[in-house]
């Protein structure tokens, strides 16, 4: 499998505003200042580090809004590149606004901990320059619950970020006007990356015009929170039993909603909203198997009524229309929903028929209304197994590869990638199989 990982590694006008231009609706100065710059190593573990996945972060701070969306807040973002383009002896190919998949525990965003998945992206020949935002709930608000999706909140918090980050690019001299720009994210990061083209196309029917995304990328992810919901409950098992109070908590604690945990959650859980959920001290898989009592089965495939109350598997109780109406407000595609996407945006949208976290037909659901408005929509649903099973290197594989559609040098671009990883990784490969088996391939 990983050479093709490997071989699918081989990025829009630039969406920054111009610094005094001021924003539809922005009432505040992003006011954005680099608070440090690090060195990162992605994947070392894979084939004896044979990807070899250096790169440079900048952290930086800036203002945004909190949930409300009316109090000022700071927050952190980070831009990643590597380091021929951080030291600009390469000139950058594309800009991408990396969106983060689920986070539960201190320290798990991009800026922070988690590298790995965004180190793909980080390769010599692509050569992209990557922004992430941490968002409400992590660094610098780390003590305050996390406003997981929710698309207004996440989509103005991101958008600030890209715009301070355009501002810090142009400060330190790098050459990024006129690049293709790319909007990315896998899972609930898919989520994020259409709340955002769906914010930038309400930006733009304000006047803005700078934010015409090149591409929007988006994997696995749960477009449709209503729709996500009934296909759980509906369910004897879930994949993933944290997303259930991932979900709801962020929902209750953003959105102030009215009801107990107690009335949608069963024991233990529902005791141990803040010790398991709002503390950040737990992991996603560590809360899974807590939901799970420690079964390792369970864990991996846990019943619906270990988690959620009676009255939330009925979506017919008060309680079950008090949160199906909710969720059909927060989704992205589906009923009420009348957004207008940007046609001049392509889109991709896959998600393994496999996938035991939600149900693949939530792809198919966005897919079908971006089509509906007129948009060009490419979609893959083949099996890849679970969520973050092949099915994550696919989306990550197949998104290089429409990047690489417009792009300059992409033919140099993937040669120069399959002479020096796909050959360097058939090179640990024979060597492993003749340890193991003394067969020389």
């Amino acid at each position: 499998m990983l050479p093709a990982i490997l071989f699918c590694g081989l990025f829009l006008m630039s969406c920054s505003n111009d610094d005094n231009t001021p924003l539809e609706g922005r009432t505040y100065e992003i006011s954005q200042k680099i608070i440090s710059r690090r060195d990162c190593h992605a994947l070392k573990m894979i084939a004896d580090d044979a990807l070899n996945l250096k790169f440079k972060q900048i952290i930086f701070e800036y203002t945004s809004l909190g949930p409300d969306l009316k109090t000022p807040v700071r927050l952190t973002g980070v831009i990643s590149m590597n380091p021929a383009v951080y030291n600009k002896e390469k000139t950058p190919r594309g800009l991408m606004l990396y969106n983060e998949f689920t986070c539960a525990k201190h320290s798990e965003r991009t800026s922070q901990d988690e590298i790995d998945d965004i180190g793909f992206y980080m390769n010599k020949y692509q050569n992209l320059i990557a922004v992430s935002a941490d968002l409400y709930g992590w660094t610098l608000t780390e003590d305050k619950p996390q406003a997981y999706c929710c698309p207004e909140i996440t989509a103005v918090e991101t958008i600030d970020a890209w715009d301070a980050a355009m501002r810090i690019l142009r400060d330190e001299g790098y050459a990024i006007d006129n690049l293709p720009t790319f909007n990315v994210g896998y899972s609930s990061g898919g989520f994020s990356a259409l709340a955002v083209q769906r914010y930038s196309d309400e930006l733009r029917a304000k006047g803005r015009r700078d934010l015409d995304w090149t591409l929007t990328s988006a994997g696995a992810a749960p477009f449709n929170i209503y729709s996500v919901y009934k296909s759980n409950i509906e369910s004897e098992t879930s994949g993933y039993a944290c997303s259930f109070p991932l979900v709801v908590v962020a929902y209750k604690e953003t959105y102030h909603m009215d009801f107990d945990y107690k009335d949608v959650f069963v024991e233990p859980l529902a005791s141990n909203i803040q010790k398991w959920i709002l503390s950040k001290d737990y992991g996603t898989w560590d809360i899974n198997k807590l939901i799970a009592g420690g079964d390792e089965a369970k864990t991996k495939d846990c019943p619906v009524s270990m988690i959620l109350t009676p009255a939330a598997l009925d979506a017919n109780s008060a309680l079950g229309q008090k949160l199906a109406k909710k969720f059909r407000e927060n989704s992205l595609c589906g009923e009420g929903q009348t957004w207008q996407p940007n046609t001049k945006t392509k889109y991709y949208i896959m998600h393994s028929s496999g996938d035991k976290y939600m149900d693949w037909h939530v792809g198919k659901e966005m897919a079908d209304y971006l089509t509906a408005h007129g948009c060009i929509v490419e979609t893959e649903f083949g099996d890849w197994g679970n969520h973050v099973d092949y099915g994550l290197f696919k989306h990550i594989g197949a998104t290089m590869l429409q990047m690489e559609d417009f792009m300059t040098d992409s033919e140099e671009a993937q040669q120069q990638l399959k002479k020096d990883f796909i050959e360097k990784a058939t090179e640990y490969i024979k060597d492993k199989v003749h340890e193991f088996t003394g067969i020389s391939l």
